[in-house]
């Protein structure tokens, strides 16, 4: 677990001072991250289901974003090894990538006192994908991750104006796939507007970190490179609640 925790700290973060220089690490900070949620409330039922009220209920999420991102391997630096091929030291990478993420997961919230400030908190299970492509001047190699797992997530939400709100959340993904997507962890922040009973719009920023921890093959006769991957931007979200 240690070894997951880690590197999605360093994948989160994107802090060069805990970067793995052993591993492929693609960062993009400007991508644009839209998705889609789907709410239904089980106890008690909103009079607008898509105003943020206390209560349990069900949400279906999807997610992606597409981006790329440069990696300059020094001279010393560890070869790495990704889609049987090995990219040795000094190199400039270019990496090219997909992410797709789907969610199912029960959601509860809760308002204090007049309603305007509450709290959630879900789990559920998730499905990630992940598609690289890593170029150098003399070679390239692609390949897509893909894995299930365990979703939880805790969230914070301000209703400044009746129908306009401001929420945070952390999302934290766990499949414990050493070739696949092993783990991965996304911040929210978003102003949320209702649009009648059953519709909302949210924008904000959203921030996605995650790990591959490449785990060595069944053979032992070599060790695939391991991926820290992070993206963030600008973020559209369409909601329908029921």
């Amino acid at each position: 677990m240690t070894r997951t925790l880690i590197p999605l700290a360093a994948a989160f973060f994107a802090g060069s001072a805990l970067a793995d220089h052993r591993a492929i690490e693609v960062t993009d900070r400007g991508t644009f991250i839209p998705g889609v949620r789907l709410g239904v409330d089980m106890a008690p039922r909103g009079e607008a289901p898509a105003v943020p009220h206390s209560g349990h209920g069900f949400e279906l999420g999807f997610t992606g974003a597409s981006g790329d991102a440069s990696q300059n391997r020094t001279p010393g630096a560890p070869a790495l090894v990704f889609g049987g091929r090995t990219f040795a030291a000094p190199v400039e990478l270019h990496h090219d990538y997909d992410f797709r993420f789907a969610e199912v997961a029960y959601r509860y919230r809760h308002f204090f006192g007049e309603g305007t400030f509450g709290i959630e908190a879900l789990g559920g299970l998730g499905y990630a994908q992940y598609e690289l492509t890593v170029t150098s001047a003399a070679q390239r190699a692609s390949e897509k991750l893909s894995s299930g797992g365990l979703v939880g997530g805790f969230g914070i939400l301000w209703k400044f104006l009746p129908q306009t709100s401001l929420q945070s959340r952390v999302t934290v993904f766990g499949s414990g796939d050493g070739e696949g997507v092993s783990a991965a962890a996304r911040l929210d922040v978003f102003i949320a507007q209702a649009l009648g009973r059953n519709a909302a719009v949210r924008m904000g920023l959203t921030s996605w970190g995650l790990v591959s921890s490449r785990e060595e093959n069944d053979d032992f006769s070599s060790l695939n490179s391991q991926i820290l991957a992070s993206f963030s931007g600008l973020a559209l979200q369409l909601e329908l609640a029921f």
